[in-house]
């Protein structure tokens, strides 16, 4: 993320995305009844005499500005962040102030963003984003001898590019059709780091069962294009899944190489929030309304929310209510991916975890 121009006393901020991350970022920033303008492309009809139909339609590149009405984040199908509402800024030439547009908000696009109110947080958030693009990333992978799943790691999120069968036949089959097939599966493997991951990133962690994740590394280490990659092999973890690339997470070794990483901190807290709630400690809250109820009162220390809490319409009021007086009052917000293993967690409860700062409770 850059940050190209900050005018907080006109409340914009002009900035451009760099990476899918930047792109998730923003759609955590950007609210409905905020501004946001962009250049963008809209089909114009024109009539008359030029065309021989009497009729044609032309794409034309233009800078509009839309006021928020609904927005959705595209990182699976094309790295794109749609922003629909009405427009209130334009060439009036070719269109009517008023109309609805969507914007598609894409990667090295200048974008001013234009809010009511920069709260703290929000601030922070940009300045988090910006300085993270410094910081290396980390590819993870869990192996073992049926499937293998890989994931990159940066400060805010972890994305899995791969995951995989190995397709290896049992152990009655001929050691000749078993051995072919693990190369197949281990060039696989090589060809995917090669053009999704060594672009990103050197730092490699293999985690898995058995001497699995020693044949890969070893595999990976033969290769001249892995010579100066910092290669790792980890503990044992159950397997080649999701599961697997989750437990290598919580390992020391993570926590030594990326130790002030935000998704590191979110798990963290999460796994707080569960430990206290397993002791019965009453230092906890968990839901929309009871957060609410506490959000003025200086009680929260820290609140844990789903991404897709705040882009409900229906509640999008009350949740921006809820941010502002918890920043009031000193609280911290956490932001968690609903992509992720942690947000699985979250969900039984509603999406909206609280830590507090002492033990409270409501009548009910």
């Amino acid at each position: 993320m850059r940050i190209l121009k900050k005018d907080l006393k006109n409340q914009n901020i002009v900035l451009r995305p760099e990476t899918s991350t930047d792109l998730y970022i923003l759609s955590n920033v950007i609210n409905i009844g905020d501004r946001v303008i962009a250049k963008t492309s809209r089909r114009i009809r024109r009539s008359g005499s030029e065309s021989r139909s009497g009729e044609e339609s032309q794409r034309i590149t233009m800078v509009i500005g839309v006021e928020v009405e609904d927005f959705a984040f595209q990182e699976s199908i094309s790295n794109r962040l749609r922003v629909k509402g009405k427009i209130f800024e334009g060439n009036e030439q070719y269109i009517s102030i008023g109309t609805y547009h969507t914007l598609n908000l894409e990667l090295s696009q200048a974008i001013t963003i234009i809010k009511p109110n920069w709260t703290k947080y929000y601030l922070q958030l940009l300045e988090e984003a910006e300085e993270a693009s410094k910081k290396p990333k980390i590819c993870l992978i869990a192996v073992d001898k049926a499937e293998v799943c890989i994931g990159i790691l940066d400060n805010f999120k972890l994305d899995i590019i791969m995951h995989e069968k190995s397709h290896i036949s049992r152990k009655r089959s001929k050691e000749k059709i078993r051995t072919k097939q693990q190369q197949t599966f281990l060039d696989q493997i090589t060809d995917l780091i090669n053009r999704q991951v060594l672009p990103q990133t050197k730092n490699i962690i293999i985690g898995g069962p058995g001497f699995v994740k020693e044949e890969l590394y070893s595999f990976l280490k033969d290769k001249p294009t892995f010579k100066d990659v910092n290669i790792v092999v980890a503990g044992s973890v159950s397997g080649g899944n999701r599961v697997g690339l989750s437990e290598l997470l919580k390992m020391d070794i993570i926590d030594k190489i990326a130790k002030d990483f935000r998704f590191l901190e979110e798990g963290h807290l999460i796994d707080e929030f569960f430990k206290r709630m397993n002791q019965g400690s009453q230092d906890i809250t968990y839901g929309l309304n009871e957060v609410e109820k506490l959000s003025t009162s200086g009680a929260i220390e820290t609140l844990i929310i789903l991404d897709t809490i705040l882009r409900v319409k229906d509640s999008s009021i009350q949740v921006q209510q809820i941010l502002k007086e918890i920043e009031k009052t000193r609280g911290k917000i956490v932001i968690i991916s609903s992509q992720g293993e942690n947000a699985k967690r979250m969900k039984t409860f509603g999406g909206v975890l609280a830590l507090l700062r002492y033990p409270t409770s409501w009548e009910t």
